[in-house]
């Protein structure tokens, strides 16, 4: 059975932003080390259980994963950045099992579930590393659901393509879609965005529209397959325009030019009651925004506030610990902002790695600022693996494979005693990870590390295997790197 995230959105743009510029690479570079941060980004976006990053030099870095491909040539999480196969992009959006990526050239490329890749095919495999959704050209946006994809052309049209059970594509009919088509009745189109089954497009005059929509209908849900259009005026207002929208799994959301913001249910049953599906709402105390995500903002001073909307339309909190946010997204139970210097913060869930923090822990409830991956050199050589090592208090953990093969160390899990057995000419070790023993040729050392077993892989403490076999290791800071020699 194929898990549906409870909420996410992905959009055209990686955060919704008006009426502000994000941040140059060279204030980036000023204000933050490239070596110690993830940093020098201009977009950020979240999949089902992933985050993606957009730096200035158009290459793209992810973390998370699970369901997904990261586009790094593996199908393995990663709990902290690393770099897809791919570059010259300037527009990324992540979905459930895929993300998409607008070159430079105006060409879309994906990866991840087959389904959503645009290429023709269907499988169950997942494509790890990124390929060219065919027949696309002239794209100036995109946008991944949950199992569907949308495309903005620079002659204001949109094509999708992907799974349709709902309306999502807009095509009028319940077919999925191999390849991109287009979605009529749309035209001088300047936004898109996808959420679990439903899509929405902003036209240049500002009115939306959105597709895919629950309706109830003298008592009987009806589903909306092809664009209609949003009221537009639930109450009254100085300007119906809107310049950003971000579409979840039950609302979609809206920021005027006049940085007030509102939402629309994309069900029937969600509340508030008194409005219909497609009639919009405010949130209101909120004013001065400058970047929606689904249930989040940011505000022109900075600060960064977080709703739920049940019977009430708001219940506004401001998230402590953040300032200078330029622009936010969501996805699941995860947030991610972008900050002025080029930085990025996140928080949520993170028991598949989807903060990107680079650390075990299941939630992270406070904002943090990603940190770069930790690097391995092994003799001046960078070592890469499938997944980067993860910092358990303090302690650098690699994959039980990758970095100690290269060493020339054969690793074993011994079941019985859930122990690592490694073994190097005339030595060998053996960590206990029950009892969180560890002994050189028989002799107990004096420390407290131990393998740890996260999402079914064995990680283990660097520093003191590498140390027991008579390797020296040493702390580059200034790199952010473990150099082995």
């Amino acid at each position: 059975m194929r898990v549906i995230s409870k909420r996410w959105l992905a959009s055209v743009s990686l955060a919704v932003v008006i009426g502000c510029s994000l941040v140059s690479g060279a204030a980036a570079e000023s204000s933050s080390d490239s070596n110690k941060y993830l940093s020098d980004v201009k977009q950020v976006d979240g999949g089902g259980h992933s985050g993606y990053a957009l730096k200035t030099d158009g290459t793209v870095w992810a973390w998370g994963g699970a369901y997904t491909s990261l586009g790094n040539g593996y199908s393995q999480t990663a709990y902290s950045p690393v770099q897809m196969h791919i570059d010259h992009v300037k527009r990324l959006s992540g979905g459930y099992r895929h993300s998409l990526l607008l070159k430079d050239d105006g060409t879309v490329w994906a990866v991840g579930g087959n389904e959503q890749l645009g290429n023709g095919e269907q499988s169950t495999e997942l494509t790890v590393e990124p390929i060219q959704v065919e027949g696309l050209k002239d794209i100036i946006g995109i946008a991944a659901g949950d199992d569907h994809s949308l495309a903005l052309r620079n002659d204001g049209t949109v094509w999708a393509w992907g799974g349709n059970q709902n309306g999502q594509l807009g095509i009028d009919g319940t077919g999925n879609q191999l390849r991109p088509v287009q979605v009529k009745g749309l035209s001088h189109i300047v936004t898109i965005s996808a959420g679990l089954y439903e899509s929405a497009a902003l036209e240049s005059d500002g009115r939306i529209w959105a597709w895919g929509l629950d309706h109830n209908i003298d008592g009987s849900n009806k589903v909306t397959r092809k664009p209609e259009q949003l009221d537009m005026a639930p109450e009254p207002m100085q300007s119906n325009e809107f310049g950003a929208i971000a579409v979840g799994s039950t609302y979609g959301t809206a920021l005027a030019f006049n940085g007030t913001v509102w939402m629309w249910k994309n069900a029937s049953w969600a509340g508030p009651e008194a409005f219909a599906t497609n009639e919009l709402f405010q949130v209101k105390g909120l004013k001065d925004v400058v970047s929606i995500a689904n249930f989040a903002a940011v505000k022109s001073d900075g600060t960064v506030w977080t709703w739920v909307v049940n019977d009430k339309p708001e219940e506004l909190k401001q998230v402590t610990g953040i300032k200078d946010a330029k622009a936010i997204t969501e996805s699941n139970n995860n947030y991610y902002v972008l900050l002025g210097d080029g930085r990025v913060m996140a928080w949520g869930s993170n028991g598949l790695g989807q903060t990107g923090l680079g650390v075990p822990d299941m939630t992270i409830r406070e904002p943090r600022v990603i940190p770069a991956s930790i690097k391995v050199y092994l003799d001046g050589k960078e070592v890469v693996g499938d997944t980067p090592p993860l910092l358990v208090q303090g302690s650098t953990y690699v994959a039980l494979r990758g970095v100690l093969d290269q060493m020339g160390i054969t690793l074993t899990w011994d079941q019985p005693t859930r122990s690592v057995i490694a073994k190097l000419g005339e030595t060998k070790v053996v960590l206990d990870s029950v009892k969180g023993t560890t002994t050189v040729n028989g002799k107990a050392i004096d420390t407290k590390l131990k393998p740890i077993i996260v999402n079914g892989r064995t990680f283990v403490p660097l520093r003191l295997i590498s140390e027991a076999f008579g390797s020296k290791v040493v702390w580059d800071a200034a790199a952010n790197a473990v150099r082995i020699s």
